[in-house]
């Protein structure tokens, strides 16, 4: 009994589906096809459920094929905390432009973050008679630079249907930038490494954490300045990290986050043949909350960069991995 509402149940999904597709053509087809029945006097003989499985996966296909998915509209980037200024609005229709009636549509849109893990919710929207649906997205409590996707639903795991599905899905750029005060307090502490991988300290230079400040500033972060816990950042432990923060700051409550990060050659600086120097850099950087030491975010870049100059390259380098950080921690706190 369960085996058999099983199919029945998938024979019912993909029906609603079919019925896109069925909207999709001219009435004239059907009606060509009603005449011929009538005129032979035969009807198909009732399938077996092998065939009823196989003609839904002909329908499907049929339609997946013939099916395309255009973003009309999305909004503009919000900040946390804030709704989007409009909702996601999209056009299902087939390959040749007419629009598809009744289409099943799943809207997968990031509904939390945890550090560098980032989940995703899904809802259903169903095409109208113009074949437009809209999405109205939740009003986001985190900041995150992502994208909402846009896919035809369907119940089958046919791999082949999965796939289908895929290529006709679209994507619409989800971004919503923190809400962090321009003169909060951020300490920055990014450790830059030699080529042979040891730790540069001392001496006072700090070319990445320098770099970051500078481009957390042009970004309206305007309360980042620089800090030094190498020792802790080199051994990537939150909680020293939190700990040396701490000390540092004596209790002054101004300061909200702790930004750190660390900058490696991802192979020996060479020269190609036209006499450039190239500098490939690989970095990772995290944020934590100075109060709790909750870790906010982490990610790894990389970054390569060739010039002229062997100076200007590696400054060139250690800014563009600046600038990508920079960029996580405005859609990141």
């Amino acid at each position: 009994m369960e085996k058999a509402f099983r199919k029945i149940s998938i024979l019912l999904i993909a029906a609603s589906l079919a019925f896109a597709l069925i909207s999709c053509e001219s009435t004239k087809q059907e009606s060509q096809k009603v005449e011929g029945e009538e005129q032979t006097g035969k009807n198909s003989e009732t399938p077996t459920p092998n065939q009823s499985a196989k003609t839904i996966d002909d329908d499907l296909r049929s339609l997946l094929e013939n099916m395309q998915i255009t973003v009309v509209s999305s909004p503009k980037e919000t900040t946390k905390g804030k709704a989007f200024s409009a909702p996601y609005k999209i056009l299902v229709a087939t390959l040749d432009g007419i629009p598809c009636e009744g289409a099943s549509i799943t809207a997968e849109y990031p509904s939390g973050r945890s550090a560098d893990s980032v989940s995703f919710e899904k809802v259903t929207l169903i095409s109208d008679e113009s074949g437009h649906c809209e999405f109205v997205p939740p009003v986001p409590n985190f900041s995150i630079k992502s994208s909402v996707t846009f896919l035809p639903q369907i119940s089958s795991s046919n791999p082949e249907l999965v796939r289908l599905c895929q290529n006709v899905s679209v994507n619409a750029a989800w971004n919503v930038r923190t809400n962090t005060n321009s003169r909060s307090g951020i300490l920055v502490s990014v450790v830059d490494y030699s080529q042979d991988g040891k730790m540069i300290v001392g001496g006072g230079s700090q070319p990445s954490t320098q770099a970051l400040t500078a481009a957390l500033w042009k970004s309206g972060l305007m309360g980042a300045q620089n800090a030094d816990f190498h020792n802790s950042v080199d051994a990537d432990d939150s909680a020293r990290i939190q700990a040396d923060a701490k000390r540092l700051v004596s209790g002054n409550t101004t300061f909200r986050y702790v930004v750190y990060g660390r900058v490696k050659y991802a192979e020996k600086m060479s020269q190609d043949a036209q006499g450039n120097w190239i500098v490939s850099l690989k970095g990772d950087v995290g944020a934590l909350e100075l109060a709790t030491g909750k870790v906010l975010l982490k990610a790894n870049k990389s970054v390569s960069v060739k010039d002229k100059s062997q100076w200007n390259a590696l400054k060139n380098a250690q800014e563009e991995m600046a600038r990508q950080f920079a960029e996580e921690i405005v859609y990141g706190l």
